[in-house]
């Protein structure tokens, strides 16, 4: 297959729409020369559909960059356990950690005296992490969503609700993470919000960690009375008790994150709509972390903690969609952006005629949906690798 270098889209110093905007790129962006960095990621095991995309993504990166990665797989989420993770990745020699969990500041004590970068989720920044993080030449940034009804948890909560009020429910249940966390919190509030724009009453609300017997409970309790669920995670249990209780097709779910054999469960009609391209912002992360051990200039740090800007998911409503959707952002462009694009994240591999004011309005409108969504991503790797 012959390969064309994509055009590299640039911003100037405002953000301006993807479409039809770009100038000529230099042909053959690489790492050259840079690199040789070994980077740690604790996860699940690649048993897990996410996990494997993560690492599908990492590994991506870290081939266009000429770097290592090493992983740890997790099998629970405790403290200890986390604490155990970031330690063995230290010892592996890493020069870097992402910290897709983890928000005790003893975390990023231990990481500074070992002089290991880190880039970590916006979820893990408190006030107490803040006082060891914040000025920090090791802290690479807080990727994430930035909170509010702006931001990207509240939007996805509200955006997977929206798809019940289009298949006609009127009575849902909400089944949610532990309250007291940001993520799960924020997308809550989002569905919640899209029930009352469009008229259709919270019957049942369950927060906790056991979806399952929460499910089971609200299902044992109003029956019929519910055409809808909305999974602010994954909603293969959820699935699971609509169908022990004989109920599939007559309650839809919907889940903000895909979980287990999700073509399967479209095509059994057990899942009305989810979110897939979830695992790009694996990018975010990476490409912070490689910036700061590169030398190359730093993005989103003009304040600190370097809040910086995830990308988000897009909304799939049929088996098809979620097959395409996994085949252009899991494939060989894992995470669904051409070599160019990623590589125009770091000053010293693509962004170098560009200030950094340009490339982080460069990167927000790539994470804009004008450009995020499947049909373009889609049509910009055809092109990418047409013959």
């Amino acid at each position: 297959m012959k390969k064309r270098t994509l055009a590299l889209l640039l911003a100037a110093t405002t953000a301006v729409s993807m479409t039809g905007m770009n100038v000529s790129a230099e042909e053959n962006l690489s790492a050259d020369g840079l690199g040789g960095y070994k980077i740690g990621f604790f996860y699940y095991s690649t048993a897990d559909t996410l996990s494997q995309q993560f690492h599908n993504t990492l590994d991506y990166c870290a081939e266009l960059t000429n770097c290592e990665m090493e992983y740890y797989d997790m099998t629970s989420w405790d403290t200890e356990s986390i604490s155990t993770a970031v330690e063995t990745l230290v010892s592996n020699g890493c020069d870097g950690v992402i910290m897709i969990l983890g928000s005790s500041p003893s975390l990023y004590e231990y990481l500074e005296e070992n002089e290991v970068y880190y880039v970590a989720q916006t979820r893990s920044y408190t006030d107490e992490v803040a006082l060891v993080t914040d000025g920090s030449e090791y802290n690479c940034g807080f990727v994430g969503d930035l909170g509010g009804e702006s931001g990207g948890n509240y939007k996805s909560g509200y955006d997977i609700t929206q798809v019940l009020a289009d298949e006609g429910c009127t009575s849902i249940a909400i089944i949610g993470g532990s309250e007291g966390e940001t993520m799960n919190d924020e997308r809550v509030e989002g569905a919640k919000a899209a029930a009352e724009a469009n008229g259709m009453e919270v019957v049942a609300e369950y927060r906790g960690s056991d979806f399952l017997t929460g499910s089971s409970d609200i299902l044992a309790a109003y029956g019929t009375d519910i055409d809808g669920i909305v999974v602010t995670g994954g909603g293969e249990n959820v699935m699971a008790s609509v169908q022990a209780a004989g109920l599939t097709g007559q309650i839809k779910v919907v889940a903000v994150d895909a979980s287990g054999d999700t073509e399967a469960y479209f095509d059994a009609g057990m899942l009305t709509a989810t979110y897939a391209g979830g695992s790009t912002y694996m990018v975010n992360f990476y490409m912070q972390l490689f910036n700061a051990l590169s030398g190359a200039d730093r993005l989103f740090s003009e304040e600190d903690p370097r809040l910086v800007p995830m990308f988000q998911g897009f909304i799939v409503t049929s088996a098809e969609e979620y097959a395409s959707a996994i085949s252009y952002t899991d494939g060989e462009y894992s995470g669904g952006l051409l070599p160019d694009e990623i590589l125009s994240f770091c000053s010293l591999t693509g962004g170098e005629e560009m200030t950094v004011e340009e490339r982080e309005a460069l990167i927000e409108n790539y994470i804009s949906t004008d450009y995020w969504n499947l049909a373009d991503i889609m049509d910009r790797i055809d092109n990418y690798t047409a013959e």
